[in-house]
């Protein structure tokens, strides 16, 4: 398509810093509306995007035939449903990870998606950072040509239970909502009820490491242990060929964002310093340091916040063909690594 339609469903805070304003803004696509029923996001988002309507329901949404695609940003258990609902109507649809919380509802939505040869990326804006993306090539090239000897192995982390930087402008409601949406479970039917709360949590703070792990270094990962010793700290082993590979988290508050990983060559190091995802004029940073001092070139990261580039792949993916970084059908492979992880966890 030329040019292209697009709605959301949901204009809480992150549809209102994340998303709509990047769509406003693009001169390939049109806004045709925003559902949101709370009255004081309606007034607030009234004000700043007018004059695009806001409508209560988003059954007008998936019924309206000119609308091409939808953003998705609705509670973590209702996006499922929401995401399947659209999809169903035959809407392209980017919606807020995770994706779902386990695999059966995951392959529901990828195969309503394949079915209609519809478009259905999974917000993993993190795939869209200079810095991320830069660190995949580096990273690459030296696995490829050797010069900092083999990699040994590697190491992501997160540590963040708060932002700790000021989010961009944006509207709290003053009240709950009156209609509800349809939910799914937030746990696979086989985890232990004690472990229902953190594995939410990790499911929705730390799927983007998993995403991640998998962006830098490949999908040939296994789990080959997990150790879970409170209910705030989950530690993965991962396998990647003959690379040992660890994932740290823990929701703690240590006033800054701490999320990055290492990568440990026979002559070498490669690190990757993630900014809080609400740090708007950041990317993140790459250091190298090589036995004898002389370290590879790093190369340039693209500039721009990790939201915004988010939003242009999905225009330009509808509008021009370019291929998407974060696909529903790749996604599934986090879910994968994480039930396995957790059902090590769950013995």
């Amino acid at each position: 398509m030329s040019r292209l339609r697009v709605a959301f469903i949901g204009g809480g805070m992150m549809a209102q810093v994340g998303h709509i304003p990047f769509f406003v803004e693009d001169p390939r696509c049109d806004v045709a509306a925003v559902c949101e029923s709370r009255p004081s996001l309606i007034q607030a988002l009234t004000a700043r995007f007018a004059p695009i309507p806001i409508v209560a329901s988003h059954d007008e949404i998936l019924a309206d035939p000119t609308i091409d695609a939808v953003v998705i940003s609705v509670p973590r258990p209702a996006t499922g449903p929401m995401v399947l609902r659209a999809l169903e109507a035959g809407k392209h649809v980017i919606s807020e990870k995770p994706m779902a919380h386990d695999l059966p509802q995951a392959h529901r939505l990828v195969t309503a998606a394949a079915s209609r040869a519809l478009s259905y990326d999974v917000g993993f804006m993190k795939r869209y950072d200079g810095g991320v993306q830069a660190a995949r090539r580096l990273v690459g090239d030296l696995r490829h040509d050797g010069r900092l000897g083999r990699l040994l192995a590697a190491r992501c982390y997160n540590f963040s239970a708060e932002y700790a930087v000021v989010p961009p402008a944006h509207t709290r409601p003053r009240e709950s909502r009156v209609a509800r949406f349809s939910e799914w479970p937030t746990a696979p039917e086989w985890l232990a009820t004690r472990l229902h709360a953190s594995y939410a949590w990790f499911m929705n703070v730390f799927c983007h490491d998993i995403n991640l792990m998998r962006f830098l270094l490949g999908d040939n990962l296994a789990v080959v242990g997990g150790h879970r010793p409170n209910e705030r700290t989950v530690v993965g082993l991962f396998q990647c060929d003959d690379v040992a590979v660890t994932l740290e988290t823990a929701k703690a508050a240590i006033g800054h964002w701490a999320e990055g990983a290492e990568f440990l060559f026979e002559s070498g190091r490669v690190t990757l310093l993630l900014p809080s995802p609400m740090a708007t004029g950041q990317v993140a940073q790459i250091a190298v340091d090589a036995r004898g001092g002389a370290a590879p070139l790093v190369p340039p990261a693209v500039p721009g916040w990790q939201f915004k580039r988010q939003a242009g792949a999905f225009i330009a993916a509808l509008t021009g063909g370019e291929p998407s970084l974060s696909p529903g059908s790749d996604c599934l492979n986090d879910l994968a690594l994480i039930e396995d992880l957790w059902r090590l966890l769950n013995d």
